[in-house]
C-alpha cells in the first residue's frame, strides 16, 4: 500500500537547528539520511539532511548551518540509524570531522538476517512494513535553491520509516544470537569512514590499482609515491580520482621507469600507455617528486601474489565457496557477508605458498571464528591446514 505523505518541517535557522539537536540528546535512536551531489569533486557537497524522531521529519538545510557543535554533540550520545551508511558517514566525517558514536545500518541488519544483500532502503519498506515508497529523486540537484515540493517529500520518506525498520530488525538480530556481530561491524563501518582521510594511509592506495602485482620492488615503491601523490592532489584540487590521473597512467609509468636510478621528466612522457596530456602536465613535476628520497621512508611495499589460480586451485576455490554457502545458510546470514571471491584467493595462495593463513582484517574477529573450521576442511585437499597466524 502507499502511506500518507510524511510529515516534516523544513529547517533553515541555525539556533532552530541547535534546538533539536539538543532535544535529539535523551532519545534512544534518531534516523538520519543525507542528499549530496559528487559529480565533479572529490569530496560530496550537502545538499540536504533529514532526520526521523517518532512521526515527524525535520529536513535541515546544510547551505544554512555555519555551526555543527550542537549536532556533533548529538552524534556523540545517541545511537544513529541510517540505510546503507557508507557514503552518508563520509559526508559527515567531511563536513563534521565525526561520525555517529553508535550506528545501526538496516542495510546491514538485512543481509545479517539473510533477508538479502545490499537491499534498497525501499525493498525493506515494503518488506518490513508493507509501504510502497515512490521512486527516487535521483536525478535531483541538492544544490539547487529552492528545493521543489516533490523533492522535499521523497527526502521525509528517506528517513520516516527508519525507527520502524530499526526495531523489527534489531529484535531479530538479538533473536538469533546476531546482535554483537552486527555491532561489531557497524563499529567497523563508522570507524572507517575516517580511513580515507588519514594520510597514513595514503601510500596505500596503489593496492587498489589492478595490475600492480606485476611490478617488482623498485616498480611498488614508485606506484607507492605515486599514489601518494594522487591521493593528495585530488583532495587540495577536490577534484574526482580519474580526472586528474588514471590508474593505467600510474602503473605505466611505474612499470617502465622500475629499472631506472634516476628518473627524467622525458622518460614520463614516453612511458608506454600514459596520457599524453597528463603526461604534458605532471611529468617535470612527477620527476622531481620521484627523484626526492622519501622523508618517512617506511617498510618497502611487498608485491601481493597473483591471483590467477592454477587448475587445482580453481578447485579449491570452488570448494571454498561451496563451504562459505554452506555457513551461511547454517547461521542464517547472505553469505557475501563473510567473503568475496578475492579473500578467498588470497587466502588460497598465501596458504599454498607458506602453508599458513595471515587472516585479512577485514575477515577476522566472528568471521574468522564462522570460517575458519569449514576453510580448513576445503583447503586440506589442497595440502596442509590453516595456520591461524592473526595475533
Amino acid at each position: 500500500m502507499t502511506g500518507a505523505a510524511a510529515n516534516f518541517e523544513y529547517v533553515t535557522d541555525p539556533d532552530r537547528f541547535a534546538d533539536l539537536c539538543a532535544s535529539w540528546r535523551g532519545l534512544p535512536a534518531l534516523g538520519l539520511d543525507t542528499e549530496f551531489i559528487r559529480t565533479r569533486t572529490f569530496y560530496p557537497k550537502a545538499g540536504l539532511l533529514q532526520f526521523g524522531v517518532a512521526t515527524q521529519c525535520y529536513l535541515v538545510d546544510p547551505l544554512l548551518i555555519d555551526d555543527w557543535a550542537p549536532f556533533r554533540r548529538t552524534l556523540a550520545g545517541t545511537r544513529v540509524i541510517m540505510h546503507a551508511a557508507g557514503e552518508d558517514l563520509g559526508l559527515l566525517h567531511q563536513l563534521l570531522g565525526d561520525v555517529p558514536a553508535a550506528l545501526f545500518d538496516t542495510q546491514l541488519a538485512a543481509a545479517f538476517l539473510g533477508e538479502g544483500f545490499s537491499l534498497s532502503y525501499r525493498d525493506l519498506v515494503r518488506r518490513f512494513c508493507a509501504v510502497d515508497l515512490p521512486k527516487s529523486e535521483t536525478r535531483s540537484n541538492w544544490l539547487k535553491r529552492p528545493l521543489s515540493p516533490r523533492q522535499l517529500s521523497y527526502a521525509a520518506e528517506d528517513v520516516r520509516y527508519l525507527a520502524a525498520l530499526e526495531e523489527a530488525l534489531a529484535g531479530r538480530l538479538e533473536r538469533e544470537g546476531k546482535l554483537a556481530w552486527f555491532e561489531d561491524d557497524c563499529r567497523r563501518l563508522a570507524a572507517g569512514a575516517g580511513e580515507n582521510e588519514n594520510p597514513r594511509n595514503w601510500p596505500l592506495a596503489y593496492q587498489q590499482v589492478g595490475g600492480h602485482e606485476t611490478l617488482g620492488e623498485r616498480g611498488l615503491l614508485l606506484l607507492r609515491r605515486l599514489c601518494h601523490w594522487r591521493e593528495r592532489e585530488i583532495r587540495a584540487r577536490d577534484l574526482p580520482r580519474n580526472w586528474l590521473a588514471g590508474d593505467r597512467d600510474l602503473l605505466g609509468i611505474a612499470s617502465a621507469l622500475e629499472n631506472r636510478a634516476e628518473i627524467h621528466a622525458g622518460d614520463i612522457a614516453n612511458a608506454a600507455g600514459v596520457n599524453p596530456k597528463f603526461a604534458r602536465r605532471f611529468s617535470a613535476r612527477l620527476a622531481r617528486m620521484l627523484n626526492e628520497p622519501e622523508q618517512a621512508p617506511g617498510p618497502p611495499p611487498q608485491p601481493r601474489p597473483p591471483l590467477s589460480l592454477a587448475p587445482r586451485q580453481r578447485e579449491t576455490l570452488k570448494r571454498c565457496r561451496a563451504a562459505i554457502q554452506r555457513e551461511a545458510g547454517r547461521i542464517g546470514v547472505c553469505p557475501e557477508l563473510l567473503a568475496n571471491k578475492r579473500q578467498l584467493q588470497q587466502i588460497i595462495i598465501s596458504q599454498a605458498t607458506s602453508g599458513e593463513i595471515d587472516w585479512p582484517t577485514e575477515l577476522q574477529g566472528w568471521r574468522q571464528q564462522v570460517l575458519a573450521p569449514a576453510l580448513n576442511t576445503a583447503l586440506r585437499e589442497q595440502g596442509g591446514e590453516i595456520r591461524n597466524t592473526t595475533p
